[in-house]
């Protein structure tokens, strides 16, 4: 990236103004992208901890509809389904990490009416469905967990690309650039110098 300017004292005045908030803007935003990091990671560890439960959660509850279905058939089970009728009541909230905005709900309130014959339907398939509502609350936690990790990791990268613009283009560029213009305006000044010693030493030649 280069900066064209005119190498006067005003552009320099400008430029060193610049370099001086690039550098608090610098500052800044690499106190942000700390903070950012520091939320970040125990919000991955938590995640992480629901998830490796949920994995094992999860497939034991298929597993039972998987029996009930191998103990009764497919049709049974899928009939009994039919006759379940559930409600549940979600609270939704805004959850603010570092300036960062995400949506987070909880189950407030479940019932679940199981409709069908008790006698007609395996013991599985009541355990199966007991558990499924029972992991509702985690499933609306880790989902709302990932929406902001998502958008953590989008502020985090989006943080990081301008913290490098500044300190790896932004800053080298405008200290070089202020340090060609000191160079040419000293030059400038060296050269003026030399020619007013040259006038004043012909003036001083011919008596004047």
């Amino acid at each position: 990236m280069k900066i064209l300017v005119n190498p006067n004292r005003m552009e320099l005045l400008k430029l060193r103004k610049r370099l001086d908030l690039s550098r608090r803007g610098h500052r800044l935003l690499k106190e942000k992208l700390e903070g950012l990091v520091k939320e970040f990671i125990p919000i991955v560890d938590e995640y992480r901890r629901i998830r490796q439960q949920m994995d094992h959660l999860i497939p034991r509850t298929l597993n039972l509809f998987a029996l009930a279905a191998a103990t009764s058939s497919e049709e049974i089970v899928a009939l009994s389904l039919e006759e379940c009728q559930g409600e549940a009541q979600l609270a939704g909230e805004v959850r603010r990490v570092m300036g960062v905005s995400s949506p987070a709900f909880r189950l407030e309130d479940f019932h679940l009416e199981m409709g069908y014959s008790l006698v007609a339907t395996p013991q599985e398939l009541d355990l199966a469905v007991s558990e499924l509502g029972s992991l509702l609350p985690r499933i609306l936690e880790l989902a709302s967990m990932e929406e902001l990790l998502k958008r953590l990791v989008r502020e985090i990268e989006k943080t990081r690309r301008r913290v490098n613009a500044l300190e790896y283009v932004m800053i080298p560029e405008l200290s070089r650039t202020g340090k060609a213009i000191s160079s040419k305006i000293e030059e400038a000044e060296r050269s003026s110098r030399v020619r007013l010693m040259k006038v004043k030493e012909m003036l001083e030649a011919r008596g004047m």
